[in-house]
């Protein structure tokens, strides 16, 4: 309760603690001490501490091996979207087929994070300039950047009736019922139980190899698919919820229509059915 008596010793004594307790060195170093050292510039800065005990005290973490990319392959997606498409999704709640059926789509042909995916609400999927589009904001929840951004709906979403379920959702969230079950805190939230669900059914139908991670994977296959389709790299990442790489790509706006361009250049993913 007294900031001034933590010394760096008591730093470094709670990371080896941490370790001891099973904790990984990558989450060691990038969320404790990172989250400590902020607090406690911060205590500097405003003259509440006269040093921050948690500057220079690091975690050596070594790389990390891959034997394979973070994409996932063309047989995974297949396999995640297929079983998206089954009607015999077991026992589970309404929302929860409706975050089976649609999410991994929502995420192949976006490259959104998945958690981007979950918050949205019926009414962030509209009509804009004429183009039907994804309002992806941190209205609904949160947002990496904390900024709002379009993402145009590619036509094959259109097609399989992605419409619909926006329009029946209304105002509230799309694949949760915030009435129901558990969560609802800034670090519980309903959305992120959502996201939960989803990874463990990915791995539940196949897809489990551990260098692959089962909601993200579509977020660097989208870029794989973006570079091969030749979509310019700004665009990529405008798309995707990159900050702009410098203060020239900050200036101005992205024209929805441009945006669709690119979003069209993507191949479909083909699996068999469209609905």
């Amino acid at each position: 309760d007294d900031g001034g008596r933590v010394c760096a010793d008591d730093i470094i004594r709670w990371k080896e603690a941490l370790a001891d307790q099973g904790v990984s060195g990558r989450t060691i170093r990038e969320v404790y001490l990172t989250v400590s050292k902020v607090v406690f510039a911060w205590a500097v800065e405003n003259r509440k501490l006269d040093t921050n005990p948690a500057a220079g005290v690091s975690v050596r973490v070594p790389k990390r091996v891959r034997s394979r990319g973070a994409s996932f392959t063309s047989v995974e997606a297949r396999t995640i979207l297929l079983a998206s498409l089954s009607h015999d999704q077991g026992r589970i709640a309404a929302e929860h087929a409706l975050a089976r059926r649609w999410i991994p789509w929502l995420c192949a042909y976006s490259g959104a994070r998945v958690g981007e995916i979950t918050q949205m609400r019926g009414t962030d999927i509209a009509s804009i300039d004429g183009v039907w589009a994804m309002r992806i904001t941190p209205e609904a929840g949160t947002t990496k950047s904390g900024q709002a951004r379009i993402v145009p709906l590619h036509s094959h979403l259109l097609e399989q009736g992605v419409l619909k379920i926006a329009q029946g959702a209304g105002e509230r969230p799309i694949f949760y019922d915030p009435a129901r079950g558990r969560g609802g805190s800034a670090g519980n939230a309903h959305s992120k139980k959502v996201g939960e669900r989803l990874a463990a059914w990915v791995r539940e139908i196949g897809v489990d190899d551990p260098n692959v991670q089962p909601n993200h994977g579509w977020r660097h296959l989208f870029k794989t698919l973006a570079r091969r389709a030749g979509i310019e790299p700004e665009v990529r990442d405008a798309l995707q919820g990159y900050a702009p790489r410098s203060v020239g790509e900050s200036y101005g706006e992205w024209p929805i229509d441009v945006l669709l361009r690119s979003i069209e250049l993507l191949p479909r993913f083909e699996v068999g059915l469209t609905a």
